[in-house]
């Protein structure tokens, strides 16, 4: 799958698409085919590394926190939400890409 990535600490510069694999919900998890993303200037701060100490960041990341779309594979014990699903909600997996993880809890 297509997302936006970056390997390093810095500005936008750092930003690039790349292939990644796309991510299987584990436990208490949704898959999401992302439609739209929030951007926000916590995503910048992460990016640039000056909130290392409360946001530790494994590189390379896929940025963004916020997330909307449709769920498309669910995880062991979910329950509540299934395949065809519209959500809004927060990535745990980073948003700017073509599916994003996501705690199903309602």
């Amino acid at each position: 799958m297509k997302a936006i990535v970056f390997d390093t600490f810095g500005g936008t510069e750092v930003l690039h698409e790349t292939e990644i694999d796309i991510p299987q919900p584990g436990p208490g998890q949704v898959r999401v085919r992302v439609r739209a993303v929030g951007v926000n200037p916590v995503d910048g701060k992460i990016r640039s590394g000056v909130m290392e100490a409360i946001f530790p960041t494994t590189l390379p990341a896929v940025p963004g926190g916020e997330i909307a779309g449709v769920v498309d594979a669910v995880g062991e014990g979910v329950d509540r939400l299934k395949v065809g699903d519209e959500v809004l909600g927060w990535s745990d997996t980073g948003s700017y890409a073509q599916y994003a993880l996501a705690s199903a809890t309602v």
